[in-house]
């Protein structure tokens, strides 16, 4: 597909850090201590949106202003465990956004796939999960999934990162169970013991991050609407081009595709400074 979108117009309207968005390090076990976190996420964001500072975010959560029930050192481990999903360098746009869509409710879509987007964005492993084994279930409308999925990728992925080799059993079985049970927090996956693939919560605001994301990672044109990333919300090429038309509708952007040709610019700008 050609892009009309000049290079440096392109750069002008997607800052370069938020190529800092995306996890880029080896496939992690982080995430075997902790899920989704859907609660606290939006108890912290809440705060943000009611007035307290991000600068003092971390000081507020382990000191319990926030996080009340918690033992000191839970609350440490989720603080750190959000602030590597949410307050990275220059995340500043992301907090604020994240802290608007606190208004709409905990279980809203606004909110929900807005977190679910990082989620998976600032862990490689999840995404490659989604975007690959996940997405192909989907494809071939075969949505039942389970851990052994899960374990089978990491298998796989053990053939191209040996540190996963090393991990031991338990470790796999608890990524495995604690991976799953975030992706239906989040509503990619639906049911308790049997658990199916479905279309997750989505919004205008998530699907303008990833779009920014991509953008200031290097895509342009039809590069974007082809992009593997929009499989986290188990998207076609159609369904992205409806999304960024319906993002265009709201003169969030410009965007026009006719046939092999598209033309993407943004028109509101993400604030990436913070």
């Amino acid at each position: 597909m050609k892009s009309l979108v000049e290079p440096n117009e392109r750069n002008r309207t997607a800052p370069a850090s938020l190529i800092e968005a995306r996890d880029h390090s080896p496939l992690s076990s982080r995430n075997t201590s902790k899920g989704a976190l859907v609660e606290e996420v939006f108890g912290i964001f809440s705060a943000v949106r009611k007035g307290l500072p991000l600068r003092e975010v971390r000081k507020a959560t382990l000191e319990g202003e926030i996080l009340r029930k918690s033992s000191f050192e839970t609350r440490r481990k989720i603080m750190n465990a959000l602030s590597y999903r949410y307050l990275w360098p220059h995340s500043g746009w992301t907090a604020g956004c994240l802290a608007t869509a606190t208004e709409a409710g905990v279980r809203s879509s606004a909110f929900v796939s807005l977190a679910y987007l990082y989620y998976a964005l600032r862990d490689r492993l999840t995404f490659e999960f989604i975007v690959g084994p996940v997405w192909e279930r989907w494809r071939n409308r075969s949505t039942s999934l389970s851990s052994a999925e899960f374990l089978a990728f990491l298998e796989h992925q053990a053939a191209k990162e040996p540190l996963i080799k090393k991990w031991r059993e338990s470790t796999r079985n608890k990524l495995a169970s604690n991976t799953l049970t975030a992706l239906r927090e989040f509503g990619l996956l639906q049911g308790i013991y049997s658990k199916q693939i479905r279309m997750p919560p989505t919004s205008a605001e998530a699907t303008f991050h990833l779009l920014c994301v991509l953008l200031a990672e290097g895509l342009e044109g039809g590069a974007v609407v082809e992009a593997p990333d929009w499989r986290l919300f188990l998207w076609s090429e159609s369904e992205v081009a409806h999304a960024l038309g319906e993002l265009s509708q709201k003169r969030w952007i410009r965007f026009e595709k006719s046939g092999r040709t598209v033309m993407l610019e943004l028109v509101r700008q993400p604030e990436v400074a913070g």
